[in-house]
Protein backbone atom coordinates (compact mmCIF):
# COMPACT_ATOMS: atom_id res chain seq x y z
CA UNK A 1 0.00 0.00 0.00
CA UNK A 2 1.08 3.58 -0.44
CA UNK A 3 1.37 6.47 1.69
CA UNK A 4 -1.82 8.27 2.63
CA UNK A 5 -2.42 11.84 2.98
CA UNK A 6 -2.00 12.04 7.16
CA UNK A 7 1.77 10.51 6.67
CA UNK A 8 3.00 13.13 4.27
CA UNK A 9 1.60 15.71 6.34
CA UNK A 10 3.19 14.18 9.62
CA UNK A 11 6.18 13.80 7.37
CA UNK A 12 6.33 17.54 6.30
CA UNK A 13 5.73 18.54 9.92
CA UNK A 14 8.50 17.19 10.87
CA UNK A 15 10.80 18.76 8.11
CA UNK A 16 9.42 22.29 8.75
CA UNK A 17 9.98 21.84 12.48
CA UNK A 18 13.68 20.79 11.25
CA UNK A 19 13.78 23.44 8.97
CA UNK A 20 12.97 26.05 11.63
CA UNK A 21 15.33 24.68 13.92
CA UNK A 22 17.96 24.62 11.41
CA UNK A 23 18.01 28.21 10.43
CA UNK A 24 16.31 29.76 14.55
CA UNK A 25 19.75 31.35 14.82
CA UNK A 26 19.81 33.89 12.19
CA UNK A 27 16.47 35.36 13.83
CA UNK A 28 14.83 36.10 10.55
CA UNK A 29 16.03 39.33 10.68
CA UNK A 30 15.71 42.20 7.68
CA UNK A 31 18.67 42.58 5.19
CA UNK A 32 18.09 46.07 5.10
CA UNK A 33 20.51 47.16 8.04
CA UNK A 34 23.48 45.29 6.41
CA UNK A 35 22.64 47.06 3.18
CA UNK A 36 22.31 50.30 4.35
CA UNK A 37 25.48 49.93 6.14
CA UNK A 38 27.26 48.46 2.90
CA UNK A 39 26.66 51.86 1.50
CA UNK A 40 29.85 53.09 1.83
CA UNK A 41 30.98 55.21 -1.41
CA UNK A 42 29.23 58.30 -2.37
CA UNK A 43 29.29 60.80 -4.80
CA UNK A 44 30.35 64.00 -3.77
CA UNK A 45 28.11 66.02 -6.14
CA UNK A 46 24.65 64.73 -5.97
CA UNK A 47 25.45 63.22 -2.58
CA UNK A 48 24.06 59.65 -3.88
CA UNK A 49 25.70 56.67 -2.08
CA UNK A 50 26.66 53.19 -3.78
CA UNK A 51 27.39 49.89 -2.13
CA UNK A 52 30.80 48.90 -1.87
CA UNK A 53 30.81 46.23 -3.99
CA UNK A 54 29.62 47.97 -7.32
CA UNK A 55 32.61 50.01 -8.05
CA UNK A 56 31.92 49.27 -11.54
CA UNK A 57 29.07 51.92 -11.79
CA UNK A 58 30.68 55.18 -10.62
CA UNK A 59 32.84 56.11 -13.90
CA UNK A 60 28.90 55.47 -15.57
CA UNK A 61 27.29 57.96 -12.89
CA UNK A 62 30.08 60.37 -13.09
CA UNK A 63 29.53 60.37 -17.32
CA UNK A 64 26.16 60.33 -17.19
CA UNK A 65 25.08 62.20 -14.18
CA UNK A 66 27.81 64.83 -14.20
CA UNK A 67 29.30 65.25 -17.18
CA UNK A 68 31.22 68.97 -16.38
CA UNK A 69 32.92 67.15 -13.47
CA UNK A 70 35.74 65.15 -13.40
CA UNK A 71 35.83 61.29 -12.03
CA UNK A 72 37.81 62.41 -9.40
CA UNK A 73 35.64 65.16 -8.30
CA UNK A 74 33.01 63.12 -7.88
CA UNK A 75 34.75 60.31 -6.19
CA UNK A 76 38.33 61.52 -5.04
CA UNK A 77 40.40 58.66 -3.56
CA UNK A 78 38.26 56.01 -5.05
CA UNK A 79 40.31 53.75 -7.91
CA UNK A 80 38.16 51.87 -10.56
Amino acid sequence: MGRTNACEAQRKRIDNAKRQAKHSGKGGESQLKNNAASQTLMCSVCRQTFMCTQKKLLPSHAESKHPKQTFDQCFPGVTV
